[in-house]
């Protein structure tokens, strides 16, 4: 063998003896898998989900808490694919390196187009185009939905008249039921329910309506003081139905109903000082009638009126009476008060076309009653200024006699206050004079008095002569007997 060929005998040698050494051995890592599973929408734990890997390696559930782990598993990246029935299948890459934990957080969608909407809410009660309605009323309606496990929640709305504007009156609610409070008598409701699943769209019921009672026929109105701001409440003899007819945030006292008992008129200081408002029935549709202010020695006893027809209201300003229209026209001045008083109080009568008036002033405790003819002259005198204080000045429904009060202590305090105020009717025709007051309390003084619509009772209040002492309004007798007790903590009476 020449020496080439041994060279190239060597080589071939060489390299199958290579070839033969085994390829080095890389050694297996291993890490974790720790994860939550979550709804998409509120982020609420799900649970029982099915977690598989792509490669795969195990397949478990998220527990209660929508938990998870995969343990030891190889260093890798995979494919995370989390399912559950009525979910979209979500997949996730995940990588897992050595000793470490890969956290990571799936979000799931409902799927939707494995459940089926609800019906619209129906069956409403009360009944569409209900009418008679109590102001307090429970609305009820059926709802239904083929997915047993689904929970239906509702929505309630109600609409103004023309459906222009819309109020939550509920939301979120389980129950088929929901309550309205406070509603308005005689007013057209407009209501809708809403629908909800938790998967699909909400779904809105038809516009129902109701119609309330009409206002009832509440003969009884007074002022009440909360807090330091009066308000006015319409109420029947036994209170089982009291209504509160303002509440604005400011002071609103001295009602007085209409003749056509279409209006109910009132002082406020809602505006920049007291002046005189109207107000229907139910205590809707507020309009400020003067722009002169009705003012006095002390606006809380200051006493307007209606003509008798309905059509004005007669009011002071100080020294002076005004005539006023209904809506705030015919603005004009009716009577001036003896110089150096002011009017206090007015009351006018059909018969003769006559106003009654007081007159108080330079001190709270001055005051005299005089009768006014139909162009604003003084007529008559009915109670002169004596020691004491006086308060009133009502007409009988004849036009006979004048209602009024006076302090029989003849105190005269600065403040105003009386200490024994008793109820008395004097008859213009016999000149006679009536005290209704002699069952009184002592210690007490009968105030604001004015007549029962039969002309056969007085109401009026009665409260402590502290000045302090909670109010009270009562009823009596034209002899003076009979007292009896209507409504307590509260002033400023009418009965029509």
């Amino acid at each position: 063998m020449d020496t080439s060929l041994k060279y190239i005998t060597f080589l071939f040698i060489l390299c199958f003896l290579g070839s033969c050494e085994e390829d080095p051995i890389t050694p297996q890592t291993f890490g974790s898998i720790v994860g939550e599973v979550l709804l998409q929408e509120d982020n609420s734990q799900v649970a029982n989900a099915n977690i598989s890997t792509t490669p795969p390696t195990s397949t478990l559930l998220s527990d209660a808490e929508g938990r998870f782990a995969i343990e030891n598993i190889a260093s890798g990246t995979y494919s995370l694919r989390v399912e559950k029935e009525g979910y979209i299948t979500s997949l996730n890459s995940v990588t897992v390196f050595q000793n470490q934990q890969a956290n990571v957080v799936i979000l799931l969608d409902i799927d939707s187009s494995a459940n089926t909407a609800p019906m619209r809410p129906f069956n409403p009660i009360p009944e569409t185009e209900s009418v008679n309605i109590a102001t307090t009323v429970d609305l009820q309606w059926s709802a239904s939905d083929i997915d047993n496990d689904d929970i239906l929640s509702f929505d309630v709305i109600l609409f103004n008249a023309d459906q222009t504007e819309s109020t939550v009156m509920a939301s979120g609610i389980t129950d088929t039921t929901a309550q309205l409070t406070d509603l308005l008598y005689n007013q057209i409701y407009f209501w809708q329910v809403v629908a909800y699943d938790g998967s699909n769209d909400p779904v809105f019921s038809e516009i129902w309506n109701f119609k309330t009672r009409p206002i009832p026929e509440l003969r009884f109105l007074y002022a009440k003081e909360e807090n330091g701001i009066y308000n006015i409440y319409a109420s029947n003899m036994d209170q089982s139905t009291v209504i509160q007819l303002t509440d604005n945030g400011f002071s609103n006292w001295r009602p007085r109903m209409s003749p056509t008992r279409d209006k109910i008129a009132f002082i406020s200081n809602a505006g920049i000082g007291p002046h005189l408002y109207t107000m229907d029935r139910d205590g809707q549709n507020v309009r400020q009638i003067t722009t002169l202010p009705i003012s006095g020695f002390d606006n809380f006893m200051l006493d307007y009126c209606w003509s008798p027809d309905g059509n004005q209201l007669l009011y002071m300003n100080n020294a002076a009476l005004y005539k006023i229209n209904r809506d705030g026209t015919g603005f004009q001045e009716f009577a001036e008060a003896p110089t150096g008083s002011f009017f206090s109080e007015c009351d006018w009568t059909a018969q003769g076309n006559r106003i009654v008036a007081r007159n108080t002033g330079p001190e709270a405790y001055n005051s005299q009653i005089s009768v006014y003819d139909e162009n604003g002259n003084f007529s008559l005198q009915v109670f002169a200024d004596v020691a004491g204080g006086t308060e009133g000045a009502v007409w009988s429904i004849d036009g006979n006699s004048v209602l009024f009060s006076h302090d029989l202590s003849g105190f005269e305090s600065a403040d105003g206050r009386k200490l024994n105020a008793h109820i008395f009717i004097k008859n213009l025709t016999t000149n006679t004079t009536i005290d209704l007051s002699l069952e009184k309390p002592e210690g007490t003084n009968d105030l604001d008095p004015r007549f029962s619509p039969d002309g056969s009772k007085v109401i009026f209040v009665n409260t402590n002569n502290d000045g302090i002492s909670t109010r009270s309004i009562w009823t009596v007798d034209l002899t003076g007997e009979d007292r009896e007790l209507l409504f307590e903590d509260a002033e400023m009476p009418e009965w029509k």
